[in-house]
């Protein structure tokens, strides 16, 4: 019987904070204890570091120079979700888009042994948009098809979870409707509906989450409330927040959390490869990123390329600017990303029966080490480099000076 009791004088538990012990047997959570134990017994003790439950990113493209909308090699999975779990991630949900060349190689390295991040299946941001919005450019995609998504869920040999589509589109109820009748997440993404087209893709198909809320959709206006509108008047949605205030700004975000309860928010990072590694000037495929230190990244033309940030920044700026209470911020990292996957029996908080996944973070929101199932698969003190290198040799040069 492998037994371990956990010790900070912080641990937020599904039932508040703590000052004591978590004990764990066999990667569960056997009881959470205010007292020392009496007997001899292993205790890891991280004092006043706080414990949280792991965060669940269910809107990840990649981060430390290791990608997911590229073809995925054993080494970059497995790199991959070693760094995920360097920033307390504990499930994941690997993000591709458009033709999707990582699958395969994210579903072989979900089959073989690994350290790091469990993947719990796989996010399809696409391939079926109809992206509106700043800087759109010389963009097209495929028209939705049951077919193109039955080769999509093929390839994903059972690991699909969620397909992002753009509800208006010809044939995206036909769509979605199929994909519900397979138990996979249907979300709102890259649309130009007005509120009526998503309030008859809500009635007719049914959407289960809005892929980053405000982004890549028509925002409010007084003759006509748009998609945006209309996914905050429905009370049966859940909402991905990227909260780097690069993507959604501290008030508009304030004006979120008070149209829309906590719990229908889940924080996502929408990171893609470069997050996390030193900002400046990135090229791949003939063209240019451009990364600064807040966490911005745009191309050539201007456009948001994905976050630059995690999602455990991200708390940091909710607590510290938005003014969200941490308790609750924890909640929208890790409570509401299970229960909209339903997994909330398994994993999202802190409690007996559950899984020991948590997050050991600092006050500066750091992580220092994080466990998956009990088992600990990144310690700050040993597991120190966790980035690409090969991506580190993509960095062609500083920033502009307007853009530092």
């Amino acid at each position: 019987m492998n037994e371990r009791y956990f010790h900070s004088t912080r641990i937020y538990t599904q039932y508040g904070l703590r000052n004591g012990y978590i004990l764990e047997r066999d990667g569960i959570i056997r009881d959470i204890l205010l007292q020392a134990p009496e007997r001899d017994a292993e205790i890891i003790d991280y004092g006043d570091s706080r414990i949280i439950p792991g965060i669940i990113d269910v809107h990840n493209h990649g981060y430390g120079g290791w990608s997911m909308t590229d073809p995925v090699t054993p080494e970059i999975f497995r790199g991959y979700v070693k760094a995920c779990a360097s920033i307390g991630i504990t499930t994941i949900l690997p993000t591709v888009t458009k033709e999707a060349p990582g699958i395969e190689g994210i579903v072989e390295g979900i089959k073989c042994p690994y350290t790091g991040a469990y993947v719990y299946g796989i996010h399809s941001e696409g391939p079926f948009w109809a992206r509106g919005g700043e800087h759109t450019v010389g963009e097209s995609w495929p028209e939705p098809s049951v077919e193109v998504t039955k080769k999509y869920i093929d390839r994903c040999q059972g690991y699909l979870k969620v397909m992002a589509i753009a509800p208006e589109l010809p044939h995206a109820h036909e769509v979605m409707h199929f994909l519900h009748q397979q138990d996979i997440r249907v979300a709102a993404c890259h649309t130009r509906a007005n509120a009526q087209q998503i309030k008859d893709a809500m009635a007719d198909a049914g959407i289960d989450i809005v892929t980053h809320l405000c982004n890549g959709m028509q925002g409010i206006h007084h003759r006509d409330v748009g998609a945006l509108g209309a996914f905050l008047l429905d009370d049966h949605l859940s909402y991905e927040l990227i909260a780097d205030l690069n993507h959604v700004c501290a008030d508009m975000i304030r004006l979120l959390l008070r149209l829309q309860p906590y719990e229908k928010f889940i924080l996502i990072s929408d990171s893609n490869y470069i997050a996390g590694l030193p900002s400046g000037i990135y090229e791949r495929y003939g063209s240019k990123n451009f990364s600064t230190e807040k966490g911005l990244i745009v191309d050539e033309n201007g456009r948001i390329h994905g976050s630059g940030k995690c999602v455990l920044s991200n708390m940091e700026k909710l607590v510290n600017v938005v003014g969200v209470p941490f308790e609750q911020v924890v909640k929208m990292a890790s409570a509401n990303p299970a229960d909209y996957l339903g997994i909330s029996h398994l994993t999202g908080s802190i409690a007996p029966g559950k899984q020991l996944d948590i997050a050991i973070i600092s006050d500066d929101y750091k992580c220092l080490a994080t466990y998956v199932k009990g088992r600990l698969v990144y310690d700050s003190g040993t597991d120190a480099d966790v980035f690409n290198p090969d991506a580190l040799r993509r960095r062609i040069g500083d920033l502009p000076e307007g853009m530092r």
